[in-house]
């Protein structure tokens, strides 16, 4: 039996890396949901988000060493029973940081240039007449929540438009702000000061529904909420709320509480609402990057017993 299993897509490159450092000893499938035969013997499993790592997946691994997501996120892998067992998790936090920074403010740009509109305009022969003026991003005040890597990443590109960048995040320190640029607020500071407010915090019990019928009410109604992390940060019902009683200006969504979002879901009929379907990863250069780095990452692993970038018991808040 196999002591690596791949349950996902990886490219190419990776894979043929993978056999080379383990010519006899490698299993792909592209089932997420891997078979208890394939699991008895495996020591070192490589993954992405469809995979869910849980008691039923580990009683059926006995012999699990590393679980390798090659993701940024990583709510779909039971950190406390991993480590209670003993078993290592790592992920690929570098891979998407561009990818999903890039697609934040393509959403945005999307609606405050009203791109979508413009397609149906011209069926109609009509023109630009026939639209509300568009914005621009430079002067605009962006709130980031989240200034981890891809948090981070969007205040570099913010600023680059000459926006005033702002930032929640207690978990990392004054230097970090300080060689950003980026200025330190509270919660409610952030809420009520930001004409943006963009989404890039881990999902867990502390970010579960942050966005909420608490929180909204503190956002300007000519702010715009940008959420490409994950779906349950924001509570939806209470977003598509806000948004028809014209409490928020609009919102920029590629994540949702339920995915696929159901076609009868009203953020898909909202005029100010700009949708993407979770595709802040997709791109060939971070499916690459995230492929490379979770083979390189089992290779360094079975040669030294060092987990490179293992996902940390979270910090205690600043």
């Amino acid at each position: 039996m196999a002591r690596i299993l791949v349950t996902d897509t990886f490219t190419g490159e990776a894979l043929a890396s993978l056999r080379a450092a383990f010519p006899n000893d490698l299993k792909v499938s592209l089932s997420p949901l891997p078979e208890a035969q394939d699991l008895m013997d495996v020591e070192y499993l490589l993954i992405r988000s469809r995979t869910q790592i849980n008691e039923a997946l580990l009683d059926q691994a006995r012999k699990l060493r590393l679980i390798v997501t090659a993701t940024s996120g990583f709510d779909h892998i039971d950190l406390s029973l991993c480590r209670s067992r003993q078993v290592q998790v790592a992920s690929t936090p570098e891979a998407n940081a561009s990818s999903v920074a890039e697609l934040t403010f393509g959403l945005l740009i999307g609606l405050f240039r009203q791109l979508n509109h413009m397609k149906p305009l011209l069926k109609n022969n009509q023109w630009k007449d026939a639209l509300a003026w568009g914005e621009e991003l430079q002067g605009q005040h962006l709130g980031i929540v989240g200034l981890g890597r891809i948090g981070s990443r969007v205040a570099q590109i913010a600023q680059v438009f000459g926006m005033h960048v702002s930032a929640l995040d207690p978990y990392v320190g004054d230097e970090v702000f300080t060689r950003l640029g980026v200025e330190r607020l509270g919660l409610m500071e952030i809420l009520m000061s930001s004409d943006i407010l963009t989404l890039h915090v881990p999902y867990n019990q502390e970010t579960h529904h942050l966005i909420n019928h608490h929180t909204l009410p503190h956002l300007s109604p000519e702010c715009i909420l940008v959420n490409t992390s994950r779906g349950a940060v924001v509570a939806e019902t209470e977003l598509i709320e806000a948004l028809e009683l014209k409490q928020l200006r609009g919102a920029c969504l590629d994540v949702f509480e339920r995915e696929p979002v159901g076609h009868t879901s009203k953020l898909l009929t909202l005029p100010n609402v700009v949708v993407s379907c979770h595709v802040g990863a997709y791109t060939k250069q971070a499916f690459g990057r995230a492929s490379a780095e979770a083979v390189a990452k089992v290779i360094h692993f079975d040669r030294t017993g060092e987990c490179l970038d293992p996902i940390p018991e979270p910090p205690a808040p600043r």
